[in-house]
């Protein structure tokens, strides 16, 4: 036995050990690499374009094409994913960005999300003749793992017959937003539950001091953020808390703007009222997630490369945006010959697309975390 047998090219992988393929990633680079595919690429777009905004001429140079040229049908394809990719680009991370890291993984198999856990503050002094001490690096079993998200689309035999060109128009725009939604709804699960808005108990519990009863309100919030912003390390030393951020979903966004944008601001003191200048400007900003359902509101740092985070959203690396593929099932002539895949399928004369999304979420360090239910006039732990 050689060590030839345990190179990663004997077993066909890469040197990240991973099965060479082409990614969407790979075929986008190899789609753009010669001039001749770049002009076919313009050439078939800007004929779609024509077509989707109505000419007539062009509506049936596209039907010609679309079942007499493969270069056209491979350009056509190519169009459309370019497409999708530039709408999902301009959508994707506009929700869940502001409350969750990005990480990559290499599978599929759950990825363990590594922290330091030992003092999180200052480095310990270390004497002459002394070795370092060593950080202690514990999964603290929080893992994220990717999920296979997607759905096919028919652009059927009648709907060419009768140049219903712009059906096509519509479908990477349409999968684009659904694998931003996607993305977001992932994301979401991890923060609460997605029907309710009721905070996600895997992260806010009694067992991380972070789960409270108590409506939004400015007394209320300022006894969130300095329970947040108090916490000490294990040693006993104050930690120094990261930026942070206040989450409410829509039905509270007006509370929440009104507490962080008033000039002054009643606090309550026993039986006494106050009117105090507004404490909470410029001290953290205000996220509305525009899907977040509820009364429920969220102390959270705001995510940052480098830190511990208590949200995470993980994608397939090479894989990290939408893939746009059509199906050739369309048979072969009863006296030989292939049939171009753009003339449908073999059961019903349907091409079929579809769309593929490679996407997980998971919580990840919950220390400078803090929710509550939303219930309830003053904030109170709730169960511990």
């Amino acid at each position: 036995m050689t060590n030839a047998l345990f190179r990663p090219e004997t077993f066909g992988l890469n040197e990240s050990m991973r099965l060479d393929g082409d990614t969407p990633r790979a075929r986008r680079d190899r789609e753009r690499a010669t001039e001749a595919s770049r002009n076919r690429i313009l050439q078939a777009k800007s004929l779609l374009e024509a077509a989707w905004h109505g000419d007539p001429l062009a509506r049936i140079k596209v039907n010609e094409a679309l079942t007499t040229s493969d270069l056209f049908k491979s350009a056509a394809g190519a169009v459309l994913d370019r497409l999708l990719l530039a709408d999902y680009e301009r959508t994707s991370g506009g929700v869940w960005s502001k409350f969750a890291a990005r990480t990559t993984l290499k599978d599929f198999k759950p990825k363990t999300l590594m922290e330091l856990t030992s003092n999180t503050g200052a480095l310990a002094q270390v004497p002459e003749h002394t070795n370092y001490p060593k950080a202690n690096v514990s999964g603290a079993e929080r893992t994220i793992k990717l999920g296979k998200f997607g759905e096919q689309y028919g652009y059927t035999f009648e709907a060419r017959v009768n140049d219903d060109i712009g059906e096509l128009e519509q479908v990477p725009a349409g999968w684009a937003n659904q694998a931003t939604a996607t993305e977001d709804q992932t994301a979401l699960a991890t923060l609460v539950s997605v029907t309710t808005g009721a905070p996600n108990t895997g992260i806010f519990n009694p067992a991380n001091q972070n789960i409270y009863t108590g409506a939004l309100t400015a007394d209320n919030l300022q006894a969130a953020y300095t329970a947040v912003t108090t916490k000490r390390d294990k040693d006993g030393t104050l930690l120094v808390a990261p930026q942070m951020q206040l989450i409410v979903g829509p039905a509270l966004q007006f509370a929440a703007e009104r507490i962080m944008n008033s000039q002054e601001l009643r606090f309550t003191n026993g039986n006494v009222q106050t009117t105090e200048p507004n404490p909470f400007r410029g001290k953290f900003q205000l996220t509305v997630l525009p899907n977040l359902p509820g009364t429920a509101w969220f102390l959270a740092p705001v995510p940052q490369a480098g830190r511990k985070n208590p949200f995470y959203v993980g994608f397939l690396v090479g894989y990290e945006t939408p893939d746009l593929r059509a199906k050739a099932d369309q048979g072969v002539r009863i006296g030989g010959g292939s049939i171009n895949p753009s003339e449908g399928s073999f059961d019903d004369d349907t091409i079929w697309f579809r769309v593929r999304h490679i996407v997980g979420a998971a919580q990840g360090d919950p220390t400078f975390t803090l929710a509550s239910d939303g219930t309830g006039t003053t904030l109170t732990k709730a169960g511990w």
